[in-house]
């Protein structure tokens, strides 16, 4: 058992991300059907029993897992977007933060994770996203209301975007797609659609 230092919480913290940080390797390197209590265990050098204490099961250290590689990214995605100023350019900021990731973060396709997780852990993960998706929306919103997107449903176009995104992830993941090409289709594509200027 490691040792303890710091308080209980920081050091309670700081394990759980350590075991995630090792989820996330494990599905990176070799794909969820590779990743178990034991797997982790060790790539994370600690004893299994330890795993357990933060986590029952594979279905919760994926839920958790989703939770803290969104964390992760909407805090990144924020940066990123700090310096944009139009929402012509916040758009173009997010679709390609979000195809980056996909590419340096290979996750399962969907329906291998809903096979995993079950109806309920999949809504569950999914909570976790909707953040993501409220973003998107607000600049949709803004840019038709600037007139920089044509008049549009903005909560339905959001999830639009989002379908043409969720398309590039398991490719990108696995490294069947280049990430620039991709990146560049798929910017131009976004932007069209909202009626915008890709150039």
């Amino acid at each position: 058992m490691p040792r303890i230092s710091g308080s209980l919480d920081e050091h309670r913290a700081a394990m759980r991300e350590r075991i995630l940080i090792a989820v996330r390797e494990i599905m990176t390197t070799d794909g969820v059907d590779k990743l178990s209590m034991a797997e982790v265990a060790g790539r994370a050098e600690l004893n299994r029993s330890v795993v357990y204490n933060y986590f029952a099961d594979v279905r919760a250290l994926l839920i958790a897992h989703a939770e803290y590689e969104t964390t992760r990214f909407t805090e990144e995605l924020h940066r990123a977007l700090e310096p944009a100023v139009s929402p012509t350019e916040r758009i173009t900021v997010y679709v390609r933060r979000q195809l980056a990731d996909f590419a340096a973060y290979p996750q399962p396709a969907g329906p291998e994770l809903a096979t995993l997780l079950g109806p309920d852990g999949y809504r569950q993960m999914h909570a976790h996203v909707s953040p993501l998706g409220r973003l998107l929306t607000d600049i949709i919103e803004e840019g038709v209301k600037t007139g920089e997107f044509a008049p549009c449903d903005p909560t339905a176009t959001a999830h639009l975007i989002h379908a043409c995104l969720g398309a590039e992830r398991y490719p990108l993941g696995q490294g069947t797609r280049d990430v620039d090409e991709t990146t560049d289709r798929v910017t131009t594509f976004v932007l069209r659609s909202l009626g915008a200027d890709p150039s």
